[in-house]
């Protein structure tokens, strides 16, 4: 059996932590797969730079933005319905 760390221990009751401060919300997480289409729109778009694309906490707030500006998008079609 693989002994735990007490680093391992921090991590899993931080994790746990989050997950029911989320569940608590009504938050719901789901894991998104970004291609490069993905990239090349948030370039474009002026969300992020191209430079910054291998920083992991920079493209997950661009993504962010993305979804943000495309549910806005939705929104609003829905609404000249």
């Amino acid at each position: 059996m693989v002994k735990k760390t007490a680093a391992f221990r921090q991590r899993r009751a931080a994790d746990t932590a989050r997950w029911r401060e989320r569940l608590t919300r009504g938050a719901a997480v789901y894991p998104v797969e970004v291609d490069g289409t993905t990239f090349d729109l948030m370039v474009r778009l002026g969300l992020l730079a191209a430079a910054d694309a291998t920083s992991r906490r920079v493209v997950a707030s661009a993504l962010e933005k993305l979804l943000q500006r495309a549910l806005a998008a939705l929104r609003r079609e829905l609404r000249c319905r």
